[in-house]
């Protein structure tokens, strides 16, 4: 039985007649009579009942055109998987990232590759900027997205800096360093920072505070977060905090470091390396980050 021959037969079910179907299946009605007639003497019964051009449904007619439509349905899902791997593009991706890249992008980015590799299962990990190349060392994922520390990558054959990201010193408007003409280092330490903190050795530990009196989180978000609630001071990336800069829920601290940069950067696995999921995610980050500088 093939393929070819139940779509001829659910054509048929759908339009009652072998021209209909065969105008909708853009063959000749010969082709379509041969296909069914061919299916029928396969399946050793009639499907349908002819009177005149019409055609009618034998009982097992009907009792089969519910398990048709689920072949049909399940040839479809077989042939797009095939042509999904003649493409190149991965079946499974396991990602990891941080999130200096703002949630709604990142949910818009992985809506669209959905719509573009269909066949492609994901599954998606957040972790801090310093845990991501132990995960893919360590094979836990596939490829790796973030500010990752640029030491920490150094001897991985697949690191691809994507973009240079603009860091900001900023608190909130009514924070006493945001008030200040002129701030300098000692105004800094003198004031909590809220900074990122990562595991080590089973450890949770700050990431390089400035100062003594620091509030340390896992994700830039809830560092951000805390900033705009008066928490403290923090370096932040441009693209997760430009929409509260415009909003003047934070404010650029006059400090002569207030603006510096690091490099986002995509690692990837040996496996990963080339396939085109993380090619096509590779340049939407950088074309996104662009528009960020």
């Amino acid at each position: 039985m093939k393929t070819s021959q139940v779509r001829v037969f659910l054509a048929v079910v759908r339009n009652g007649t072998i021209a209909a179907a065969a105008r909708e299946l853009n063959r000749s009605r010969t082709t379509v009579s041969t296909a069914l007639a061919a299916l029928e003497d396969e399946l050793g019964v009639a499907l349908f009942e002819r009177s005149g051009n019409q055609l009618q449904l034998t009982t097992i007619g009907q009792a089969i055109v519910t398990d048709c439509r689920r072949f049909d349905q399940v040839a479809g899902q077989i042939f797009a998987r095939c042509q999904h791997h003649l493409s190149g593009a991965e079946s499974i991706l396991r990602i990891a990232r941080d999130d200096s890249v703002p949630e709604p992008v990142w949910r818009d980015l992985l809506r669209r590759l959905k719509i573009r590799f269909p066949q492609t299962s994901l599954s998606i990990y957040l972790a801090t900027p310093r845990e991501l190349p132990a995960l893919v060392k360590n094979q836990s994922v596939d490829v790796a997205y973030g500010l990752m520390p640029e030491l920490l990558s150094e001897g991985y054959q697949w690191f691809r800096e994507l973009a240079d990201v603009r860091m900001l010193t900023v608190a909130a408007p009514e924070h006493p360093l945001s008030k200040l003409k002129r701030v300098t280092q000692d105004d800094l330490v003198s004031f909590t920072e809220v900074t990122l903190a990562f595991m080590q050795n089973d450890r949770l530990v700050a990431e390089s505070p400035e100062t003594a009196n620091y509030l340390a989180f896992t994700q830039y978000e809830l560092i951000r977060d805390a900033v705009i609630d008066g928490a403290g001071w923090a370096d932040l990336p441009l693209p997760l905090i430009s929409e509260a800069l415009k909003q003047d829920k934070l404010k650029i601290v006059h400090h002569r470091s207030a603006r510096w940069w690091k490099v986002f950067s995509a690692l990837e696995s040996e496996q990963a390396q080339g396939g085109a999921v993380v090619r096509w995610l590779a340049t939407e980050l950088e074309q996104f980050l662009e528009t960020m500088e």
